[in-house]
């Protein structure tokens, strides 16, 4: 039974540090998945609405403008990040989601799913290697 107590009281011991976490921790860790969402997000852009020979219009070229931000969508700093196109927001909406002209092709969902694992994954390093660094290790 010890090894099972064992497990559990490790278990334990690693909820109360997620719960303890700070904010500032709690952003790398998202930042970390943000990185990657928005690099897959820019890459389904250009293969789906690549860039012409043109400057893009008054806010440049779709994939240029996806970035991400270590806070909520007002700004605040709660840990959690965002991902998104900037000026030219209300483009990708129609591209991705259609209008009553034009069918959407549903390419930021389609980045979303395809990087789903790959951003849990960074998360998951990330969140170790802040835990390594609260325990006393390299981080």
């Amino acid at each position: 039974m010890t090894n099972l107590d064992d497990a559990l009281g490790d278990w334990l011991g690693q909820v109360e540090r997620i719960a303890q976490m700070s904010r500032a921790d709690q952003a790398k860790i998202t930042v970390a998945g943000a990185k990657v969402y928005a690099d897959k997000l820019r890459e389904k852009t250009k293969l789906t609405h690549p860039n012409r020979k043109n400057s893009g219009g008054k806010y440049g070229h779709l994939s240029d403008n996806i970035g991400f931000n270590g806070a909520n969508i007002d700004g605040e700093k709660d840990g959690s990040s965002v991902v998104g196109f900037n000026k030219k927001a209300f483009v990708a909406r129609m591209l991705n989601d259609g209008t009553k002209f034009r069918s959407g092709d549903h390419f930021v969902d389609d980045a979303r799913e395809e990087s789903r694992n790959e951003v849990f994954k960074a998360q998951a390093d990330r969140y170790q290697q802040i835990l390594k660094k609260a325990e006393g290790g390299n981080g």
